[in-house]
C-alpha cells in the first residue's frame, strides 16, 4: 500500500473515513452558522514528494460532495516552489504556505506563493508561535517579543494577509501517540511554547499578542483570562507488583516474525518468543532489521526465570550474551517497541514497527515464533508473591502506588515529576499519560488534567524500561512544570536544525 497516494488499497480507506468523518462536520461550517472557516486537505503534501495530481484531485471532489460548494478547501505546504508545485497540483485549491517568526520582509516570506499563484490572498495558515521538542534536545523556546513583532509585520503588509497561529493553545501527546517528526520522537509534551500553554494557562506572550491585535484593529483588549487552578500533592513511594512480559494481548504463531502492523498493533510494545538451544559459551544475536527498540530477554518456559541481556536501537542491530547457565531449551525474548510514527516527509512511507526480518543466533536463522502484541503496557497480571518478581528482572517491571485526595477536596491540575524513575510510561488511574526520559529531557514533568483524577485513592502505575533510580522510587506532584534544559534555546538556532521551512 502507497499512503497518501491514489492507490486504491489506500484511497478506498480514505473514501470510507471521510463518508464518515465529512457529513459530521458539515453543520458545523461557518455556512451553516459554525465555527470552521475553510478545511485543509492533506498537510504540507509536496514535502512528502510524491506529487500524486489524482490523489489530490480526488480528496476535492470527496469534500466537495459533503461539505458543499461553499466552504474555502486549501492547502499548507512549506515556503517554496518546489514544495508549492508537488503539494498543491489541483489549481481549485487555495494554496496557502507556513513559516515562523522570521526579520525578512513580507515580500520575502511570501514570495513563493506569489509566484506560484499571483493576486490570490496571501495566507500563512501554520505561524509557528513555539517549536515542538524532541528527547534528549534542549526546551524550544521562541522570544514573546520576536512573535509579536514578526506577525505584525505580516498583517501590516497587505490587506490580502491573513494568518494562523501554530500553536495558539499548546496540548500533550497522552498515551504513546506521541510522533516522529525525522529520528528522534516528540516528548510526551506538545506545549510549544504557544501563547497558552498545555495547561491551559495564558503566558506572557499571549499577553503581547493580543495587545498587540487589538492594537491593529483599534479596539480595547478585553480583560486577560483566569488561568486554573493547578495543585502540588507532593511526594508518595511506589512499589514493584508486575511485569510487562506478564501482559495481556492475543497470541499469534508464525514460522517467522511478523511486523506489529501485520499483528494489527499500532502503538506500544510487541513481545516475541522463540525457542533457542543452550550453548556452552557467549553467543551473537543479530536481528536483521526492526523498529524501534528490541528489549532482550532470556527466560524459562513459564517465566519464572528471566534474564535481561540488553536492548538495542536501531541501527544497531547485534548483541553478544552469556549462555551457558540456561537450560538446553530456553526462550529467547524479545519487546519490540514503537517509539512513534514519522509523521513528515518521505520517512512516512513503508513506516513499520517490529521485527521487519530474520533473527539469528550464531548465524543460524530463528524460526516457529509465537508473538503477543499488548493491549496496554501496563494492564498485567500483578504477582502476589514477592519471591517470584524476584526471579523477573527490573528492567520492564510495573510499580504501583496510591495518590489520595481528601473527600472535602477538589482535584485539581496537577504536573508529576518519576524523580526515582529513569525511563518509562505512566498511567494515572488506567489513563495513560505518555512517555518519561528523566536522563535524555528536556521534559521532567508530565501534565495531569483533573478529569483523571478523583477523590479518594487515584492509582498511579509505572512501567520501568531501564532501572529505578532509588528504592523504592517515588513521584513527586507539582503545581506547574520544569524542563530539564533551564536556558532554552533561540528560535532561529533551533528551527535552521529542525525546521526545512525556515527562512534565513
Amino acid at each position: 500500500m502507497k499512503i497518501r497516494s491514489s492507490d486504491p488499497a489506500y484511497y478506498q480507506e480514505v473514501v470510507k473515513w471521510f463518508n464518515v468523518l465529512l457529513p459530521k462536520l458539515r453543520k458545523h461550517l461557518y455556512t451553516e452558522g459554525g465555527p470552521i472557516i475553510m478545511v485543509q486537505m492533506e498537510n504540507e503534501y509536496g514535502s512528502y514528494g510524491l506529487c500524486d495530481r489524482t490523489y489530490m484531485t480526488n480528496l476535492y471532489d470527496l469534500a466537495r460532495f459533503h461539505l458543499g460548494q461553499d466552504v474555502i478547501l486549501f492547502t499548507t505546504d512549506g515556503c517554496s516552489l518546489g514544495y508549492l508545485r508537488c503539494g498543491v497540483l489541483d489549481p481549485r485549491y487555495l494554496a496557502t504556505i507556513d513559516f515562523g517568526p522570521t526579520t525578512n520582509p513580507p515580500e520575502v516570506s511570501f514570495s513563493s506563493v506569489e509566484q506560484f499563484r499571483p493576486g490570490q490572498p496571501l495566507v500563512n495558515s501554520e505561524f509557528y508561535s513555539g517549536w515542538f521538542d524532541g528527547w534528549g534536545g534542549k526546551h524550544a523556546r521562541t522570544g514573546a517579543k520576536f512573535v509579536r513583532n514578526s506577525l505584525m509585520n505580516l498583517m501590516k503588509y497587505s490587506k490580502r494577509v491573513n494568518v494562523n497561529l501554530y500553536m495558539f493553545h499548546g496540548g500533550t501527546n497522552f498515551g504513546l501517540w506521541n510522533g516522529k517528526p525525522v529520528d528522534i520522537p516528540a516528548i510526551t509534551s506538545y506545549d510549544y511554547d504557544a501563547p497558552i500553554s498545555e495547561a491551559g494557562d495564558v503566558t506572557y506572550k499571549y499577553e503581547l499578542l493580543q495587545k498587540a491585535i487589538f492594537e491593529f484593529r483599534n479596539q480595547m483588549p478585553p480583560p486577560l483570562p483566569k488561568n486554573t487552578t493547578k495543585k502540588a500533592y507532593g511526594s508518595i513511594q511506589l512499589h514493584r507488583t508486575s511485569h510487562i512480559l506478564l501482559g495481556f494481548g492475543v497470541r499469534t504463531a508464525s514460522r517467522y516474525p511478523l511486523n506489529m502492523e501485520m499483528l494489527h498493533q499500532y502503538e506500544g510494545f510487541t513481545i516475541y518468543y522463540v525457542s533457542i538451544p543452550g550453548a556452552p559459551t557467549d553467543v551473537e544475536l543479530i536481528l536483521a532489521k526492526f523498529r524501534d527498540l528490541a528489549h532482550i530477554f532470556t527466560a524459562d518456559d513459564q517465566l519464572e526465570s528471566v534474564h535481561w541481556r540488553g536492548s538495542l536501537e536501531w541501527p544497531k542491530n547485534t548483541i553478544r550474551f552469556d549462555l551457558r547457565d540456561l537450560p538446553a531449551q530456553t526462550h529467547l525474548v524479545l519487546l519490540l517497541e514503537n517509539t512513534g510514527y514519522v509523521n513528515y516527509g518521505r520517512g512516512m512511507y513503508n513506516n513499520i514497527k517490529g521485527l521487519l526480518g530474520n533473527v539469528t543466533l550464531n548465524g543460524q536463522i530463528l524460526s516457529d515464533w509465537a508473538m503477543i502484541p499488548l493491549k496496554s503496557p501496563l494492564e498485567t497480571n500483578e504477582i502476589d508473591f514477592p519471591q517470584l518478581l524476584e526471579n523477573l528482572p527490573e528492567q520492564g517491571s510495573i510499580y504501583n502506588g496510591e495518590l489520595l485526595i481528601q473527600e472535602d477536596d477538589q482535584p485539581e491540575d496537577t504536573f508529576i515529576e518519576p524523580g526515582g524513575f529513569s525511563r518509562g510510561i505512566i498511567a494515572v488511574n488506567s489513563h495513560v499519560i505518555g512517555r518519561f526520559d528523566q536522563k535524555l529531557g528536556p521534559q521532567k514533568r508530565l501534565f495531569i488534567p483533573k478529569q483523571y483524577l478523583h477523590q479518594g485513592q487515584n492509582r498511579i502505575t509505572v512501567c520501568e524500561l531501564r532501572t529505578v533510580i532509588q528504592s523504592p522510587p517515588n513521584v513527586t506532584f507539582f503545581d506547574h512544570t520544569e524542563w530539564s534544559d533551564g536556558t532554552g534555546v533561540q528560535y532561529d538556532d533551533y528551527q535552521r536544525s529542525l525546521d526545512p521551512y525556515h527562512i534565513s
